[in-house]
């Protein structure tokens, strides 16, 4: 991600755009190319001296703002060592041994002689004890490799873009996705991305348009930050789809504007491999989900709601005997408003197939609290719910019926 310092954009008229590159920018492939050999060429390098060596280089660019943004998409993706258990108590150690070898020198002595005694005092060279001193510090730490898979010039520069289209979307309070005659594996996936993220999304589908309706936190602003992360990395599976547009009202604190996209800007998914991702609990529910009855399903599809709404399930269970489905749909501590519109599609239209999970920190409000404990197709967790409450919710459903 990039900070605020980094972006570049314009509003006109009340809309936001960023200020994309171009992506076959001779100049800024052949400094992205620069960079990423320097990466490489300062392995074993603390990172004081790798960041001050790719700052001078960005200040050297006929852009600078532009090459300063490659540099710190670059230090997002390093590894740095870390430092060994107990540095800091054996600075302390180390410091204490001079503060008292420094005392009892007499008033007259010189550099050399202190050198020579709390050389003697530490029983060890004093060059390696300096050394030594401060490398738990994060600007002493060496640099090791790549998180993950090394990136390219044209990767880099298509990063910079989507960085640019994600930081407004830290002050978002709702976005809005629409596409257009998209190919339906391409769907479910980008749905199944959706609940990676932890969102929740109206989704509505007209002939073979889709559209997705992404709510913010609403007064929640503690869950801001963290919501607008969430919202960030669903962008970055949104270029998958052939043609789209996207709209998000955000809030810096200093404006509101409403930022537009579409599959003309020069946006490119990182993560094609990756939009059939399970989030982690979930996968950890699955493997702890053993049942007689049921079997656990982690691609479900769009299900009917309301009037002409889909929701998006979590995961749906089926009854090995019955083919009965019950699908589990989960809202976290930011989804309040989400929640109680589904609260109110089911008291309007049931649906005993679905099953609500709720974050405890949404029943802490008194006007939900007794309606979601006394709900008999809520399941309330912490964090997550785990298999066994799981399990003994599906136990309290009426028998089994084939559907």
């Amino acid at each position: 991600m990039l900070t605020r310092e980094l972006l570049n954009s314009r509003v006109r008229d009340g809309v936001l755009r960023p200020t994309f590159v171009k992506r076959d920018d001779a100049a800024l492939l052949a400094l992205a190319t620069e960079l990423l050999a320097d990466i490489e060429a300062a392995k074993g390098h603390p990172r004081d001296e790798v960041e001050e060596a790719l700052a001078l280089k960005a200040g050297a660019f006929a852009r600078p703002k532009v090459a300063r943004g490659l540099v710190k998409l670059l230090l997002d993706r390093v590894v740095f060592d870390e430092a060994e258990a107990g540095v800091a108590e054996t600075r302390w150690s180390h410091l204490r041994t001079a503060v008292q070898v420094l005392r009892a020198l007499p008033p007259d002595a010189t550099l050399e002689t202190y050198d020579a005694r709390l050389e003697s005092a530490l029983g060890t060279p004093l060059g390696a004890v300096r050394e030594a001193l401060y490398v738990d510090l994060p600007g002493s730490r060496a640099l090791l490799g790549w998180d993950g898979e090394r990136l390219s010039a044209q990767d880099l520069v298509d990063r910079y873009n989507l960085a640019l289209a994600q930081g407004p979307l830290m002050g978002a309070r709702r976005l809005t996705l629409r596409a257009f005659a998209p190919e339906l594996l391409r769907v479910r996936k980008l749905l199944r991305w959706l609940k990676f993220c932890r969102l929740v999304a109206e989704v509505r589908r007209v002939g073979d348009d889709w559209t997705l309706e992404v709510e913010g936190p609403g007064a929640m602003l503690a869950l801001q930050k963290k919501y607008g992360l969430q919202l960030a990395s669903f962008l970055s599976v949104v270029p998958v789809l052939a043609h789209w547009e996207l709209s998000a009202v955000v809030d810096d604190g200093r404006r509101r504007a409403t930022l537009a996209l579409s599959n003309k800007d020069p946006l490119r998914s990182p993560l094609p491999a990756a939009l059939g991702h399970v989030p982690p609990e979930v996968a950890s529910l699955a493997s702890g989900f053993e049942d007689a009855d049921w079997e656990l399903d982690l691609t479900p599809l769009p299900r009917h709601m309301g009037a002409a709404g889909l929701c998006v399930p979590d995961l749906t269970l089926r009854h090995r005997v019955s083919g009965r489905e019950v699908a589990l749909e989960l809202f976290h501590a930011w989804h309040a408003a989400p929640l109680d519109r589904r609260l109110a599609e089911l008291r309007s239209r049931p649906d005993a197939g679905l099953l609500l999970g709720v974050d405890r920190a949404l029943a802490r409000d008194e006007g939900r609290k007794e309606t979601l404990e006394a709900h008999p197709q809520v399941l309330l967790f912490n964090g997550f719910p785990s298999a066994r409450k799981l399990r003994e919710r599906l136990a309290l459903l009426e028998p089994a019926r084939r559907t």
